[in-house]
């Protein structure tokens, strides 16, 4: 593959930006890309106007340079939603940010485990770091994000894909859940903490902030998702 030009055409539905982030990759300075669009339905997400597939407020091409310009000060740049995968110009968006210099981070469900094979199987278009989220054992995983029980198997076909390349050491991997008081998820942690064990991964826990009882989020973006 020929080192992509910095004038990229490359497509991506940045519906946010943070220029500056110290806590999207652990020990990493990054600029953060957060991309609209998203099948899943988890009650508690905190960014709900990310879940509808549309045009970005921001282009590649601009985040692109604006990248390049903090080179020497950012470690690199995180593809995060929505769910990224979902983007058809995310590979292209990985393989510009690597010819600029910039080692890449990935935050994921897995939702899409082919495009995620296709990803992985390029060095040009494979992520230094992913944080994949761990929602939930498989048989939770429909009522925990509102998937059918065949996507949540494929879901957890993407973790045991990531977990062999980290394993092997072509990635760095960091498994993570997301939790709130009282919920289903936490009941039944230390089965789903060795399940991730079992590929040698520890499982990171999230609080989930702003949900009610029932963990369904009830922060000032939740009115933002058109309906």
């Amino acid at each position: 593959m020929q080192a992509p030009k910095l004038s990229s055409r490359t497509q991506l539905p940045i519906g946010g930006l943070i220029p500056f982030s110290a806590t999207d990759w652990p020990d990493h300075l990054t600029m953060t890309l957060f991309l609209n669009g998203c099948p899943l339905r988890c009650s508690y997400c905190h960014n709900p106007q990310l879940q509808v597939f549309g045009p970005g407020s921001y282009s590649w091409q601009d985040a692109l340079s604006l990248l390049c310009s903090r080179r020497g000060l950012l470690d690199g740049v995180v593809f995060s939603g929505g769910e990224p995968l979902s983007a058809p110009g995310l590979p292209q968006a990985i393989a510009e940010a690597h010819a600029a210099g910039f080692k890449v981070g990935l935050h994921t469900s897995g939702y899409l485990p082919g495009r995620l094979d296709k990803l992985m199987t390029h060095p040009e278009t494979r992520p230094e770091w992913i944080g994949i989220d761990v929602k939930a054992l498989p048989e939770d995983l429909p009522q925990v994000t509102g998937c059918s029980r065949a996507q949540a198997q494929r879901m957890w076909e993407s973790f045991y894909l990531l977990a062999d390349y980290a394993r092997t050491g072509r990635l760095s991997l960091q498994a993570r859940t997301t939790l709130w008081p009282g919920s289903g998820i936490e009941a039944r942690l230390p089965e789903l903490e060795e399940r991730v064990a079992q590929q040698g991964l520890k499982l990171v826990r999230q609080w989930a902030h702003d949900v009610d009882k029932h963990g369904v989020y009830c922060g000032a973006e939740a009115t933002a998702i058109p309906t």
